[in-house]
């Protein structure tokens, strides 16, 4: 059997992790796990994965992937399948680094790329720059002689843990106590970053192509506070009210996510969605599972 070659960047990212524990068990695939820091607990745990070799790369590694591919001395032809994601910095640098990856991509010879990018809400423009430039490295991808598949997620459920970093503890709180406010019954999509990684690997698996809208539920505030507090036993932890007020009023980003929830929101068809991929957690399964973890 011809194994294929996937290099993820991202790999110790909440998408990448999920990526390579789908794709892992896959006996045709080798997986290289870029990583700024191998000896991570994060990377660790990804090196002790069937198929799994992580790759200790530079911190600039989105800006100059083609030193990455140079460095682990592949040639064109090398390697099937790429893996995308960036974290956010600012909208400029994650065009660039979106576009860069994809370019070196083709340079390598590479046949799929796997991007992730964000679900529109069916728009042509959501007015979100943060979105918008998902788009622009889509768009850019299109232009390119590589199969492409688009994951497009909603909300990440990963953003009501206990132990979510302070920015995303922040951001559930301006979009709880400071959005939806006005209209408390309106339902709000999410989606395990576990079930993107599984799609991410279907789409390599497969060769699936195109876009693929991904939500796995859809609840109002109340329903999540609610479904959480049942589950965890207590209630969900937020940021000084005020404090996200503030926020919301004062950082751009902040403020564009919060009137694309006011006035738009996801509307991704579930039930087609479970068509394709039955095992999608719903919130209350996501959480169960990060429960039993402890």
């Amino acid at each position: 059997m011809t194994t294929k070659t996937i290099i993820v960047f991202g790999a110790t990212g909440v998408q990448g992790k999920g990526l390579i524990e789908a794709l892992s068990p896959h006996a045709e695939f080798n997986i290289i796990a870029l990583s700024r820091n191998p000896l991570s607990s994060s990377s660790k745990y990804l090196a002790s994965l069937p198929r799994v070799k992580v790759i200790k790369v530079p911190d600039n590694c989105m800006e100059e992937p083609s030193k990455v591919f140079q460095s682990l001395d592949l040639q064109k032809g090398d390697v099937y399948g790429v893996f995308s994601v960036q974290g956010y910095v600012d909208d400029t640098t994650m065009i660039r680094q979106g576009k860069a990856i994809a370019d070196t991509s083709v340079q390598f010879g590479v046949k799929h790329i796997v991007y992730s990018s964000v679900d529109f809400a069916g728009l042509d423009d959501t007015k979100f720059s943060t979105f918008e430039c998902k788009r622009a490295v889509e768009n850019h991808i299109l232009t390119l002689p590589i199969r492409h598949t688009f994951l497009r997620p909603v909300q990440f459920m990963d953003i009501w843990l206990p132990d979510v970093e302070a920015q995303f503890k922040m951001g559930r709180t301006v979009w709880a106590k400071h959005t939806y406010y006005k209209n408390p019954n309106k339902k709000h999509q999410l989606i395990s970053s576990r079930d993107i990684g599984i799609a991410g690997a279907r789409a390599f698996v497969q060769g699936r192509e195109g876009p693929i809208r991904l939500a796995g539920d859809e609840l109002s505030v109340k329903e999540i506070q609610a479904t959480y507090k049942e589950v965890m036993g207590h209630n969900i932890a937020f940021s000084p009210s005020p404090l996200a007020w503030f926020v919301k009023q004062v950082v751009p980003v902040v403020k564009q996510f919060a009137k694309f929830f006011e006035e738009t929101g996801y509307n991704v068809p579930i039930a087609e969605v479970r068509k394709e991929f039955p095992e999608f957690e719903d919130y209350r399964s996501f959480l169960l599972r990060h429960k039993n973890k402890k």
